[in-house]
């Protein structure tokens, strides 16, 4: 996103300084919410990754099974930061409007902040 490319038409009554805090919240959240996708794109890989092994060794289903359920309660404790992170998000877009600016005033190019 470059900053000639985003519109401010509609922004003669917001000070520049808030326009520029939104723009630095949204390059932070952005990565947040992506990285918390990852780690549980990665969490369900290991959690796989795990159970697989067990199969394709032949071993009994009691090997690894402490570790599987470790990763498991990681992944719930995962989901639930993700859901913290959309009320988060929220909050900011509540915060966003009070300041009267939209997503296009920040340069998202689909909903976002």
């Amino acid at each position: 996103m470059s900053v000639a490319s985003i519109r401010t038409n509609n922004l003669k009554s917001v000070p520049t300084t808030d326009l520029a805090v939104a723009r630095k919240v949204l390059r932070a959240l952005v990565p947040a919410e992506t990285g918390i996708d990852n780690a549980i794109v990665a969490q369900t890989d290991l959690i796989s990754s795990i159970v697989r092994g067990r199969m394709e060794m032949g071993a009994s289903i009691q090997v690894g099974h402490d570790a599987a359920m470790l990763a498991a309660d990681s992944l719930h404790r995962l989901f639930e930061v993700r859901e913290q992170t959309i009320q988060c998000h929220r909050r900011l877009v509540v915060a966003r409007d009070a300041l009267g600016l939209d997503g296009s005033d920040l340069g998202c190019e689909k909903e976002c902040l």
